[in-house]
């Protein structure tokens, strides 16, 4: 699940960003936990680092204004995602002394949103190795992103085929889903959740992953093998 912090004052706005990520979510698979601030200088008391993934920063809020938020917010955080809201678009030309991602112009243009977000989780999803902790067999097994290479589900169990071998747990695909589609995971199957780092090969109703030979669903062709290619060409 990706945490997202959003600090902007004007409902309106608000309500606007938060219907672009509840379609996002719909639309890609994703799950996002949503936390949100009115008043910037009570985001700061209360911000700790790792809180979240990625942060939509309105620029122009009262008494504090969001560049200003940002600078304070690298000095508690170095790392976090960060996007600017914006009225006017040269209020973000100097994103970069605080190292922002990106930024949104008001009102948002969906399209535009949905493609600016793709490439932002994108980014994050780079700039740390994010780990799952699953409980197999009775043992608690820490494991790297880039190590898994698909997930499959028999009978509501999970089966994790890594670089580390296979390792079974309890759970719901759609669940483990939500929280890898931001890593390059995509459904092959109604079953089947494939690491796109680790496709060798697509070929016809086949995908090679690794050494495994997987079988593409007529329902999901398509969309699958558009997430290949777009992850194939960087975007």
């Amino acid at each position: 699940m990706v945490q997202i912090i959003i600090v902007e004052d004007d409902p309106q706005d608000l309500a606007q960003l938060k219907d672009c990520l509840h379609r996002f979510e719909e639309e890609q698979h994703v799950r996002f936990a949503l936390q949100t601030y009115e008043d910037p200088q009570k985001f700061l008391q209360e911000y700790r680092p790792g809180a979240a993934d990625l942060l939509f920063m309105d620029i122009q809020l009262p008494h504090f204004n969001g560049m200003d938020a940002s600078r304070k917010l690298r000095e508690l955080d170095p790392d976090v995602g960060l996007v600017f809201i914006t009225n006017m678009e040269q209020f973000a030309v100097n994103g970069y002394e605080v190292d922002a991602l990106d930024f949104v112009v008001k009102p948002i243009n969906a399209l535009r949103f949905s493609s600016m977000l793709r490439k932002a989780l994108k980014k994050i999803a780079q700039r740390g190795e994010k780990e799952l902790v699953i409980q197999s067999s009775g043992t608690i097994h820490r494991v790297k992103v880039s190590q898994v290479r698909y997930v499959e589900v028999r009978d509501h169990l999970l089966l994790y085929h890594t670089d580390v071998g296979r390792l079974e747990s309890w759970g719901k695909l759609s669940e483990v889903e939500a929280d890898l589609t931001p890593y390059h995971f995509v459904r092959c199957s109604s079953s089947c959740l494939v690491n796109l780092r680790h496709v060798v090969s697509v070929d016809g109703n086949s995908v090679k992953v690794g050494d495994a030979s997987l079988t593409v669903s007529i329902r999901r062709r398509k969309a699958f093998l558009a997430a290949v290619t777009d992850y194939l060409s960087g975007k």
